[in-house]
């Protein structure tokens, strides 16, 4: 997935909305368990979106695209999936809100599934979520940090730790996913 491409559509649209919060919701209603039909899907993009119906015109394609592209990526299970996300070439500070945001809006989209806050999770589950729960309020720091000839550079550790964080979190979404599709199947009769 290309984050810059999403990023041109939704400015071209008039959106000034950051994609990577629109997979992020989508991402958390599949882990809860829903599916959403087209109309869902951009009634959902739209609420987010804040978008006219016009804008929404401009970018269906994207955003049905974008959620058909994210559920299968979760559906096959073989460690594909992918955030959308900013590229390396952007600052580490940029790829770190947005990363946050991201986060907020997984666990946002996740309760908006009608998921039930007492629903009996393992215990590895409610991990990956309280562990989201605090990337989601994360802080980069003061990006004028760049600006200031004192302040240490980003080296190759803070971009390291980046992409553990990032991978971290793509696992985490992975197993949630699993765990709660795997909940739902209903169980099967024991014969004695």
């Amino acid at each position: 997935m290309d984050f810059e491409h999403y990023c041109r559509a939704f400015s071209v649209a008039g959106l000034t909305t950051n994609p990577a919060e629109l997979q992020a919701v989508l991402c958390g209603r599949l882990s809860g368990g829903q599916r959403l039909a087209d109309t869902k899907v951009l009634e959902v993009a739209a609420d987010l979106l804040d978008a006219s119906a016009s804008s929404m015109a401009a970018i269906r394609g994207d955003v049905l695209g974008l959620y058909k592209k994210t559920a299968e990526q979760l559906e096959d299970g073989s460690g594909v999936f992918e955030l959308l996300l900013p590229d390396d070439d952007d600052s580490l500070h940029e790829r770190i809100e947005t990363l946050s945001q991201w986060c907020q809006n997984y666990l946002s989209g996740l309760g908006q599934s009608g998921l039930s806050g007492d629903a009996p999770l393992a215990a590895d589950v409610s991990e990956a979520m309280r562990d989201l729960a605090a990337i989601a309020m994360a802080d980069s720091g003061n990006s004028d940090d760049e600006l200031d000839p004192y302040a240490s550079s980003i080296d190759e550790q803070d971009e390291a730790s980046f992409f553990e964080l990032v991978e971290y979190v793509r696992v985490a979404v992975t197993l949630i996913y699993a765990e709660i599709k795997d909940m739902s199947k209903p169980k099967g009769k024991t014969l004695h």
